[in-house]
């Protein structure tokens, strides 16, 4: 009787799962996978540093507020108080309303300066560039003309408690 050879059996390649790739919202529909803001360990310091890590992860909710409709995380690094940051969650909200989205409206901050002085809440002077903004209506079409894009200086008054630093003021230089 003669031996049988072992058979090799074939074992299954993985295949690479494609990673979800950005695609920004246009006439066509809203963004796509829109990476989530993460905050930086040093924006949990209550340090110059920090505080400048901390209003850049804000601004970067704000973005992220625009590009998804999703404004739960800056509302809970916002105080309540914040009167302008409620205005631009509530426009958010609004500008989201009843199957609309934002096509651009993305937010860099090149530039921030940080105060820490003694005797007076911490603040940060703002550089903050913004695309321009269209908001779409369910077939795609602008609801509105576009509100262009803007380069303007904010005061942002921030604080450092328990659960680490919160967004308390936020204003326009003029």
């Amino acid at each position: 009787m003669a031996a049988e050879t072992p058979t090799a059996t074939a074992t299954p390649t993985p295949t690479p799962t494609p990673s979800a790739v950005y695609k920004p919202a246009d006439a066509s529909g809203p963004a796509q996978n829109v990476p989530v803001p993460v905050l930086p360990e040093v924006a949990k310091t209550e340090t110059k540093e920090g505080a400048e890590a901390f209003v850049r992860f804000w601004y970067e909710n704000l973005s992220f507020g625009y590009e998804t409709g999703d404004t739960t995380h800056l509302e809970k690094i916002s105080a309540p108080g914040c009167v302008f940051c409620n205005g631009l969650r509530d426009g958010i909200a609004e500008a989201w309303a009843n199957g609309r989205w934002i096509a651009g409206g993305k937010i860099d901050t090149p530039v921030i300066t940080v105060m820490m002085e003694p005797g007076s809440e911490p603040h940060a002077v703002v550089q903050v560039i913004q695309s321009q903004i269209e908001i779409r209506t369910p077939d795609g079409a602008l609801l509105q003309k576009p509100t262009p894009a803007t380069n303007t200086g904010s005061r942002a008054g921030i604080t450092f408690g328990s659960s680490g630093w919160t967004m308390t003021d936020l204003g326009l230089i003029r």
